[in-house]
């Protein structure tokens, strides 16, 4: 028999394991090593006498046929995407400027959750828990549970379990981790307790890794009750939620203000060159002694007019949309 814990990137997963786990404390043939290969869980599951209990997150590289569906029981756990990048970023003490961070990084990170998701739960036997339901109902999580796996449970049984898997119990063994290293039976790390407010990726994330996200997330987003907040969002959504969402084009970006300055002269350094350049010419008939300061003065301007104008003159022109 297999019981394997799954679930997207902080979405709880560690706290239905320590559940499981002590629900399944006095199972026959119990053992759960850390590090167990994936290749094991065949075995496992078909063989009645032995009981694994294992915990893995997906990726992309794992072996779909080491994950059988007879003789296995599912834990899938899952949470909004944006705080599970957000609190992954927070576990990484990685601050928004950080290589780690950007569009790109919680794009990817995104799709591998949402592709495990899918796989997870395209399972046979699985039990599928939402974290921000379950993540403050702990006794209803115990219970829930225990009917899955068929174990009976009192009253005095599912109050022993909460307060071994309370957030000060949690707290004290994230600290003996950074000690004595991570307990087989708990797996809670060092840096493993983080906020786990619901919507704390708004205090987390930046616009554009927000805007990376839901346009890759936006329909799983509203198809599991969660409202998307970016344009991207509402238009790639606009279908599920019954409204026609126009696409806007892009607005031009403004120029900075620091060059606004500049442009303003670029224009007028050019026709103060061409009027005394037909001055220059002028007094060269008439006054040839003086006609060289016309000259000169027109010659600055129009180097100056000309290298204003194609550094920033451009924005003087009508801009194209795409």
């Amino acid at each position: 028999m297999l019981v394997l814990v799954c679930g997207m990137h902080r979405s709880g997963s560690t706290l239905v394991w320590q559940i499981t786990r002590q629900l399944l404390d006095e199972a026959p043939g119990l053992r759960n090593p850390r590090g167990v290969s994936t290749e094991e869980y065949p075995a496992a599951a078909a063989n009645p006498d032995d009981l694994l209990m294992a915990k893995v997150h997906f990726r992309p590289a794992l072996d779909r046929g080491e994950f059988p569906d007879q003789g296995a029981r599912y834990l899938y756990t899952y949470r909004d995407p944006r705080d599970v990048v957000a609190s992954l970023y927070r576990k990484g003490r990685y601050k928004p400027d950080d290589p780690e961070r950007g569009a790109r990084p919680s794009r990817l990170i995104v799709r591998r959750e949402l592709r495990g998701d899918e796989f997870w739960t395209s399972k046979s036997d699985v039990w599928i828990g939402r974290y921000e339901d379950f993540r403050d109902d702990v006794p209803g999580l115990v219970r829930t549970l225990a009917d899955y796996l068929d174990i009976s449970v009192d009253d005095a049984r599912v109050s022993t379990i909460v307060a071994e898997v309370d957030l000060a119990a949690q707290e004290e063994r994230a600290k003996a981790a950074r000690e004595r290293g991570v307990d087989d039976d708990l797996r809670v790390t060092s840096n493993h307790i983080t906020d786990g407010r619901e919507g704390a990726w708004r205090d987390t994330l930046t616009p554009e890794e927000l805007v990376a996200i839901e346009a890759e997330s936006a329909r799983w987003l509203v198809e599991h009750g969660y409202a998307v907040e970016t344009e991207v969002g509402r238009r790639k959504t606009a279908d599920l939620r019954g409204a026609d969402v126009p696409a806007r084009e892009p607005a031009p970006r403004a120029t900075p203000p620091r060059r606004r300055g500049r442009e303003r002269w670029a224009l007028p350094l050019l026709v103060i060159a061409a009027v005394l350049g037909i001055v220059g010419v002028l007094a060269a008939f008439a006054a040839p002694a003086l006609s060289v300061i016309p000259w000169v003065i027109a010659l600055g301007s129009g180097v100056v007019g000309g290298y204003l104008w194609g550094r920033e003159g451009h924005a003087l022109l009508p801009r194209r949309r795409r």
